[in-house]
């Protein structure tokens, strides 16, 4: 008897690169389950440019994510995540717990919106760029390696906070790699973490089943631009 794939409940709507989305896509590959993804600029903007009160669910941007047994509809990563997560076992049983896992996905939200310069509100200054990498990059990291430390991460569970950290800093140093060095200096536990969660099979053929759609784009856009002309910059 041949195995059969089983349909998927969730639909994700994300550009195509992984960025923010991966938060989401991750969870669901690390344990192997189907996810239905549209990445078309068409059919994400034919949602997104709609009067809010049209919307499924009032959003700015993507990710959203449909139930596709339900019909019910979430925006914004974070609650996505959580959303995610309990339905993939993917959250501690107390809730502290699961607030703490959350605080450090939290965490992860604002590196994002510091290296995309919130939402590519601004470009990448010279200036701004090497306090960026020499002082607020390493500060995160010593955060995130103390949240290691505390067993907030890396636990014998793995959590979504476990996931998202390998999002954030595994997907970073796949698509930036001059950036390996910060994140091993600096996070040395983070980086070993990294590492192990990557190697999940299920998730590793999903990263490189993106890597072949995306290449080593990051976030996309004139943003990312600005990031390797300064990447370009530290190397010269």
């Amino acid at each position: 008897m041949v195995a059969t794939t089983p349909d998927p409940r969730f639909q994700l709507y994300y550009w195509p690169i992984p960025f923010r989305g991966c938060f989401v896509s991750y969870l669901f590959a690390y344990q192997d389950v189907p996810l239905r993804i549209e990445a078309s600029f068409d059919a994400i903007n034919a949602l997104k440019d709609r009067d809010p009160r049209e919307q499924d669910i009032p959003f700015m941007g993507p990710p959203v994510l449909r139930n596709l047994a339900t019909g019910q509809v979430l925006s914004q990563m974070p609650a996505i995540v959580l959303c995610v997560a309990r339905e993939l076992k993917l959250t501690p049983d107390d809730p502290f717990e699961e607030a703490l896992c959350m605080k450090v996905q939290m965490d992860c939200n604002d590196v994002l919106m510091e290296i995309c310069r919130y939402n590519g509100d601004s470009m990448w200054e010279r200036e701004d760029w090497v306090h960026f990498r020499s002082t607020r990059l390493p500060r995160w990291l010593a955060l995130f390696e103390a949240s290691l430390e505390r067993g907030d991460v890396g636990g014998e569970r793995v959590s979504f906070a476990d996931i998202g950290v390998y999002a954030l800093y595994g997907n970073m140093m796949r698509c930036l790699p001059e950036l390996e060095a910060d994140i091993r200096k600096h996070a040395p536990g983070i980086h070993a973490l990294c590492r192990e969660i990557g190697s999940r099979p299920s998730l590793a053929a999903f990263v490189a089943a993106q890597e072949r759609d995306y290449g080593k784009t990051y976030c996309g856009g004139y943003i990312e631009k600005s990031i390797r002309r300064m990447l370009s910059l530290d190397a010269a």
